[in-house]
């Protein structure tokens, strides 16, 4: 059976035969950096860019490294220690189901994100993506019936 392709822009594109975005904590602290020129992520759906001026990269322990838009960071992360972030939203998250494709619009660039990945859901109603292995190792669901 060939993948379904959903084009997703926005939280409101989402079809609901995926379910209702589950609501986790993140269990972490980043640090951030200016971009150094115009910088181009790849992460396994794509590839995303960071501006200067416009975005900052985010650092974590591990090494990962991805861009966010600066008025986006402020409005959705707290000093959690010097030099140390924590983003205080809960994170928004559904599922892509098996056999079909989410092709995101996010800020940073357009992906394609498959089974068992996440559309995440921004404060704003944005889309981007989260990996199920990054979901297990750095999030706590919260309790069914708490979104």
């Amino acid at each position: 059976m060939p993948e379904q392709r959903v084009p997703i822009g926005q939280a409101n594109d989402i079809p609901p035969t995926w379910g209702a975005p589950r609501t986790a904590s993140r269990r972490f602290t980043v640090a951030i950096r200016e971009p150094r020129g115009t910088e181009v992520f790849s992460v396994a759906w794509g590839e995303l860019t960071a501006d200067p001026g416009l975005d900052w990269v985010v650092m974590l322990d591990d090494g990962t490294a991805y861009p966010i838009k600066k008025d986006l960071f402020e409005r959705t992360y707290e000093v959690a220690g010097p030099g140390r972030y924590r983003k205080v939203e809960r994170s928004r998250l559904v599922q892509v189901p098996p056999d079909t494709v989410a092709l995101l619009a996010t800020l940073e660039g357009p992906l394609e994100v498959r089974h068992p990945d996440y559309v995440a859901v921004g404060a704003q109603g944005e889309v981007y993506a989260n990996a199920a292995d990054w979901v297990r190792e750095h999030l706590t669901f919260d309790t069914v019936g708490s979104a």
